[in-house]
């Protein structure tokens, strides 16, 4: 939770909606993000979504289950 909120700081310092988001697996941070919505003009550029999307990316699957 300390590693989302650092992440929603983040959000917070560029003017965003204040939301970070983390996934994690085995204990090892597979994803980070925070919104950056408005700085990217992208309405798709939620925390989650970010996270998720990179979660994606280091296990080389868009299946996260």
């Amino acid at each position: 939770m300390k590693l989302a909120l650092a992440e929603a700081q983040h959000a917070a310092a560029l003017g965003e909606v204040p939301v970070g988001a983390v996934a994690i697996l085995n204990g090892e941070v597979i994803g980070r993000g925070f919104n950056v919505k408005e700085t990217n003009t992208d309405p798709t550029a939620h925390a989650e979504m970010l996270a998720l999307r990179q979660a994606a990316m280091h296990l080389r699957n868009w299946r996260l289950i």
